[in-house]
């Protein structure tokens, strides 16, 4: 997809799917009534960029919904906005309208910025959701842009109305699905939110459907239940926050486990607290991997767009993405080599903390259980929190952080930042070892050749890619078996302990080859 250079394509045209035959193929649209428009104004201010054209309609359309409101009406037959010269003006009959359509054309790019965001932060709704969809979402979340823009600040020195949008849009995405999709609100239940909300009925088909037999499932029923009655902590924020439980709750669970089996005859050995604890990950991981089945209907997630700006928001619109992420960066490489070894495969490769735990027990003796794991994350996360705090009061005095709940605000923020981070640094590390690999020039001439095909169509690009397919096969296995040496190295890994994770490392490098992919067609 070619990406809009000049202004008056950014202000008039829009992206095109276009048919089911080159759906991933999208294209630039031209409306002809937007381009005569924005190319008049273009002339009379010459030297004007994009934001002030951007900020130009949105006063525009601020002034006429002003006008609107108060039941008032412009005086003349042009809308003229002060700061901008007398020949700046939209024709006043059809200010709004334009200045709408205008602000629409711009924000296309925000809107395929935040869908391909959703597209990748909702991965097991790929089945359900194309890209496609979520752009749809997304133009539906920008329209009318005066209400998307509607807390925007014109007057912060460095305010970017595109950035703002961009995280007013992958918010009111993800609202969206939460609210009308069954399956992203599991998604989103912690673990043992999951687990506590589940049915006797929805874990028994989850067990059968992960392969557990029946002679062991009154056994994962039996404890599950155990968790229900014993575990029972203050829901402040709801079932779907909820902790994991501590190695007491996990003694008490077990203890009650094997009251109950005493009680009821059950033809199996009494459990530890450790078992217990495997156990409970499996229901899980069964809970989780439980996609296609009815759900039970899970409480309203009321997470609506909050309109109120927090202090993330304002950093947002000050264009601080690039610096946030430079002190993160800074940040991370000032923890403890154990903290950024758990923090790359917990937030770089997705991996679950039992699995964590796993890995590196062999290594750590501190990090044998998934409560250890899931205990250092909290301290490093928590250290990394405060200290990006104090960072940020130090390069904007200007913004306070009145209490807590503001600090919590930018933990999702602070997580993707992190997770961003984490990945590149893996990521780096997959393009050392592919500049070695043997396959690294016909991988080249792959990448040439569909740059090439980009600037023909999607049909021929994946004709070739089919007879392809072979070549990267092969070099997706190499990349693995090669990826897993350099981590088991550099992280002081024992051999072969990430065999356990290896479907997760094939999707890892998977994602890598595809965005290989996608920057070979943009050119």
């Amino acid at each position: 997809m070619k990406k809009r250079e000049d202004i008056i394509e950014k202000f008039s045209t829009f992206l095109s799917f276009g048919n089911s035959s080159s759906d991933l193929n999208p294209i630039w649209q031209t409306d002809p009534d937007l381009e005569r428009c924005i190319k008049s104004l273009v002339e009379s201010e010459p030297d004007a960029n994009e934001e002030f054209w951007a900020q130009y309609f949105l006063k525009v359309l601020r002034k006429a919904s002003t006008e609107e409101n108060t039941g008032t009406k412009g005086n003349g037959d042009a809308v003229n906005i002060d700061g901008l010269s007398a020949s700046t003006r939209l024709p006043f009959t059809t200010s709004s309208f334009i200045a709408g359509r205008h602000m629409s054309a711009y924000l296309q790019e925000a809107c395929l910025w935040a869908s391909q965001k959703a597209y990748q932060r909702f991965k097991y709704l790929r089945h359900k959701y194309p890209l496609e969809e979520y752009f749809q979402i997304a133009n539906a979340a920008a329209n009318p842009p005066g209400k998307l823009l509607k807390n925007f600040n014109v007057e912060y020195p460095l305010t970017n109305i595109e950035g703002y949008a961009k995280t007013a849009i992958i918010r009111l995405i993800s609202n969206t699905i939460y609210q009308h999709d069954i399956e992203a609100k599991r998604g989103k239940f912690s673990d043992y939110g999951l687990l506590k909300d589940l049915n006797a009925k929805e874990l028994r088909e989850a067990l059968l459907s992960k392969g557990i037999n029946h002679k062991k499932l009154n056994s994962y029923c039996l404890v599950w239940r155990c968790l229900d009655k014993i575990y029972q902590p203050t829901r402040s924020q709801g079932s779907r926050s909820l902790e994991p439980p501590n190695q007491q709750h996990l003694q008490e669970i077990a203890h009650c486990y094997n009251q109950q089996i005493n009680k009821l005859d059950f033809p199996t050995a009494p459990v530890s607290s450790e078992k217990v604890q495997f156990m409970l990950s499996t229901c899980v991981r069964a809970a989780r991997d439980y996609r296609t089945k009815r759900f039970l209907s899970l409480e309203e997630y009321d997470n609506i767009f909050d309109p109120t700006l927090t202090p993330w928001d304002n950093l947002i619109q000050e264009e601080a993405w690039k610096q946030v992420n430079s002190i993160i960066s800074n940040l991370f490489a000032s923890i403890p080599e154990t903290g950024q070894i758990i923090l790359k495969l917990w937030q770089g490769l997705s991996l679950t903390q039992t699995e964590i735990a796993t890995i590196l027990r062999a290594t750590y003796p501190d990090l044998q259980k998934q409560y250890q794991v899931a205990r250092q994350l909290s301290r490093y996360n928590q250290s990394i929190l405060k200290d990006l705090v104090k960072e940020l009061k130090k390069v904007h005095p200007d913004v306070c952080f009145h209490n807590e709940k503001d600090i919590e605000n930018i933990k999702d923020a602070m997580n993707e930042c992190i997770r961003s981070h984490c990945q590149k640094l893996l990521y780096s590390t997959l393009d050392r070892i592919g500049e070695k690999s043997p396959e690294q020039d016909k991988l080249l001439a792959v990448f040439h050749e569909i740059q090439i095909l980009g600037q023909q169509n999607y049909q021929q690009i994946s004709i070739f890619l089919s007879e392809a397919s072979s070549l990267f096969s092969q070099v997706k296995q190499n990349l693995i078996i090669s990826f897993k040496n350099e981590l088991e190295k550099n992280m002081n890994l024992e051999q072969n302990s990430l065999e356990i994770v290896n479907q997760k490392i094939s999707e890892f490098i998977e994602e890598w080859l595809k965005s290989k992919l996608y920057f070979a067609k943009k050119g």
